[in-house]
């Protein structure tokens, strides 16, 4: 088909790692409507701006269904539908037959772990084998400049580190906390930048709810000489930090995917991870990356994520004890890799080339310019 479509995107920062960054199609971005800001029980679908009125060809949604006619396909991170706890209600049945249903021309699942979550979601359901006709994989994209390694390794500079991530505590904030408080009690010369909004507790489905449980590691963030807190920066000086980086740290409790990390390894950088989500799926512990232990569940999951019971000493107790494990067994990592030199070079490589080779937009921007001609034609 060589016409030229018109689509509809979603202005929402993961559809842009999530569809094509250059397209032949006519592809117009608009807001949605967060339904979820007023209820969780509706988060699963949305209305896009209809202004100024146009006819689509297409919506390319985004983890929500689009209400309304047009046809459309849709991409997600983990469940799809979004409707949590709502498994035997005819909500959630309408909108699995939406996905089952003609208006719907495809699904694509953003990783691996996204499938299995998927399928496992649907695997009684009547509508299953629809579904499993509609479904690929496809993973998120990036652009990868044609720069050759940035990263200068002097003897006597400090190891660099990177946090990112506004979400402090689920994403892993004091595990990097306490990574430079080791250092700096153990003489390893380490020096971490951690940019985040320091959001924390309720907002997340991981972080112990007292009020006041994060203020020791805040003290910490702002007492420690080796720790740089910048808040919010534009992202162009992120990648700057990036690539002066030794490693970018992900050692997070809960991630669907980790676009911090693909953002990494497109500038040479290594990531230290948590082994959950979809980050061992692309980080090969020890070749291009650093992969920590977590206890999961059969979906990849970390087992401890949405406990009832975070409120309570116990689960503060537990949570301290998860920070100090992962921020010991990274700090071990962390310092025997420094002490060999070509090892490190050829995980900067290794990383770079798994970039190249799964995350290129160039290469996913014909994904989707064709995918887009295949879907109006279902």
């Amino acid at each position: 088909m060589n016409r030229k479509l018109k689509i509809m995107a979603p202005v929402r920062y993961p559809w842009q790692f999530n569809g094509p960054r250059q397209s032949r199609h006519d592809i117009s971005t608009r807001y949605f409507l967060p339904l979820n800001k007023i209820s969780n029980n509706i988060e699963g679908i949305t209305v896009f701006n209809p202004f100024p009125p146009q006819r689509f060809d297409l919506v390319h949604a985004f983890n929500r269904i689009p209400i309304g006619m047009t046809p459309f396909i849709i991409g997600f991170e983990s469940h799809l539908p979004r409707a949590f706890g709502l498994g035997k209600t005819a909500y959630f049945r309408a909108l699995g037959e939406t996905l089952a249903g003609e208006r719907c021309k495809g699904i694509i699942a953003i990783s691996d772990y996204a499938r299995r979550h998927f399928l496992r979601q649907h695997r009684e359901r009547p509508w299953l084998d629809a579904l499993k006709a509609k479904l690929t994989v496809r993973y998120p994209n990036i652009p990868i400049p044609a720069t050759p390694d940035a990263f200068e390794c002097k003897a006597d500079a400090p190891v660099r580190l990177v946090f990112i991530g506004n979400h402090f505590g689920r994403k892993g904030g004091p595990v990097s906390v306490r990574l430079a408080e080791l250092a700096q009690r153990r003489n390893f010369p380490v020096q971490v930048d951690i940019i985040s909004s320091l959001e924390t507790g309720g907002v997340s489905w991981t972080d112990p709810l007292r009020p006041g449980f994060f203020e020791e590691d805040f003290k910490r963030l702002h007492s420690l000489k080796n720790i740089t807190h910048h808040g919010s920066l534009p992202n162009k000086e992120v990648l700057e930090l990036i690539r002066k980086a030794h490693f970018v740290l992900l050692p997070t409790f809960s991630d669907t995917f980790g676009y911090s990390a693909i953002e990494a390894m497109a500038q040479y950088t290594p990531v230290i991870a948590t082994r959950q989500g979809a980050l061992p799926e692309f980080t090969g512990d020890g070749v291009s990356g650093i992969l920590l232990d977590l206890e999961n569940n059969e979906a990849g999951e970390w087992k401890h994520a949405y406990r009832n019971d975070r409120a309570l000493p116990s689960y503060e107790a537990f949570f301290k004890s998860e920070v100090e494990r992962l921020a010991e067994e990274a700090y071990r990592k962390i310092e025997s890799l420094m002490q060999n030199p070509a090892a490190y070079g050829a995980m900067r490589k290794a990383a770079r080339a798994t970039a190249e080779k799964l995350f290129s937009s160039a290469d996913a921007s014909a994904f989707w310019d064709d995918y887009y001609d295949e879907a109006v034609t279902r």
